[in-house]
């Protein structure tokens, strides 16, 4: 066994699909982003990287 203290060294990861269809980073539902930052949210994870193409009108 490893040292418990030894933290594991990040692995490089890739976003299968994207849903976020108003997103810059998304080019034929796969994410372009050169990296992306998940966040809890109140419904779940979501993705704090996105970043809509157009400024959207606030409420």
């Amino acid at each position: 066994m490893g040292n418990p203290q030894e933290k594991a060294k990040p692995e490089a990861s890739t976003v299968a699909s994207c849903v976020a269809t108003d997103c810059r980073h998304n080019e034929q539902q796969e994410c372009h982003a050169g990296e992306i930052r998940v966040e809890a949210g109140p419904g779940g994870a979501v993705c704090a990287t996105y970043d809509p193409e157009s400024a959207k009108p606030r409420p």
